[in-house]
């Protein structure tokens, strides 16, 4: 597949053995162009297993994510999403191009509105992997969120009581868009304009920004297993495969693997701090109560409120973390590690202060990485 953003610096040279998880890391983008494709019963099949096994890993409520195939469902969903407002119609292209299935992110509404929700990020989490998993299969997928609710709902017939958080389209992307397409031109103007690390992320506290420098290329070899499947299965079993990564070298993979996912209008609010230091390990352990034994962290933090959800009335650091976080965990799995994701449950006042979080900023959930 092919790249689509530039990376910060050659990760691949890094690795005596394949470290194919790149290639799905970058090759994701959003499409907005798709060709006629039927998805088959066996890719349906395929498809379900994954949502399960995502569902499963992540820990989120069975029938958060609903895969829709039906074409009729599917078209409606095309025609209604845009139905509303002005604040539903940042999806112009939706009904014009051919689409083959939808996931449908379906979290009660008192949990997205809650303080802090507890069902949406695992949700979120879980649909980065299965998303992650259809570029690795050459489908092409977008999140929608600036999409009509109460047209949706109807479409799947839900109550008020369920919040559509987001829908993802699901289809055969179209090869080859012109430097004229509106599409293609959206996509060089605002999706390549990520920030370059030392902008997003920090080391130990938010007082020290990271720095990218040259790192010691230590004899290093990625984990055999490099697809998303098999690194899910891996994160759940706590197998590690591998381990012999130097912990600059992970953590540097980590911050790159979370700094090109998707977010809420590219506006990349979201903020990374690295801790290493043993004692600052060991506080964190203790604020997620974990049993302990990491190499290193990694919190992630954002802000819970701005122009994003007043416009579009959805708690976006709670969808954009997660995703980073998805792709963060799966990176230290492909480099051997064994991970888990903190977000509920974590004593957040206490990781706050830890890495010096101002007040406008809040964590959402800790990597720890063995």
């Amino acid at each position: 597949m092919e790249a689509t953003k530039k990376a910060t610096r050659d990760y691949l040279s890094y690795s005596e053995t394949p470290w194919d998880l790149w290639e799905v890391i970058y090759g994701r983008r959003s499409h907005r162009k798709y060709i006629p494709f039927e998805l088959d019963k066996e890719l349906i099949q395929s498809l379900e297993n994954q949502i399960d096994l995502a569902v499963s890993v992540r820990g989120a409520e069975a029938d958060t994510i609903r895969l829709i195939t039906e074409s009729g469902t599917v078209d409606e969903m095309k025609k209604r999403a845009n139905k509303g407002g002005l604040q539903n119609k940042v999806n112009l292209w939706l009904p014009r191009t051919p689409m083959s299935a939808f996931l449908a992110l379906i979290i009660p509404s008192k949990d997205v509105e809650s303080d802090r929700p507890q069902q949406l990020p695992p949700t979120i989490m879980a649909s980065e992997d299965i998303i992650l998993w259809l570029t690795e299969n050459g489908l092409g997928t977008c999140w929608l969120s600036g999409i009509d609710q109460a047209e949706i709902r109807d479409v799947l017939g839900l109550g008020e009581e369920m919040a559509i958080i987001a829908i993802i389209s699901i289809g055969k992307p179209k090869q080859g868009i012109g430097g004229a397409n509106f599409d293609h031109m959206l996509y060089r103007t605002i999706s390549k304009r990520r920030k370059p690390l030392s902008r997003i992320a920090y080391m130990e506290s938010m007082d020290h920004p990271y720095r990218p420098g040259d790192l010691r290329r230590e004899p290093f070899s990625a984990a055999p297993v490099q697809d998303v499947t098999g690194l899910l299965k891996q994160i759940a079993d706590a197998t590690p495969d591998g381990g012999d990564a130097p912990v600059e070298l992970i953590i540097d993979a980590c911050l790159e693997a979370a700094r090109v996912g998707p977010n809420a209008c590219n506006l990349q609010a979201w903020y990374f701090v690295a801790v290493k230091e043993e004692d600052r390990l060991r506080e964190l352990e203790e604020s997620c109560e974990d049993a302990g034994g990491w190499r290193a962290a990694v919190v992630g933090a954002g802000p819970p409120g701005g122009f994003d959800t007043m416009v579009f009335e959805r708690p976006f650091w709670m969808i954009d973390i997660p995703i980073a976080l998805s792709h963060m965990s799966l990176m230290a799995a492909s480099m051997g590690c064994e991970v888990k994701v903190h977000i509920n449950g974590i004593d957040e006042k206490a990781v706050n202060k830890l890495v010096g979080l101002p007040p406008r900023l809040r964590t959402v959930g800790v990597l720890g990485i063995k």
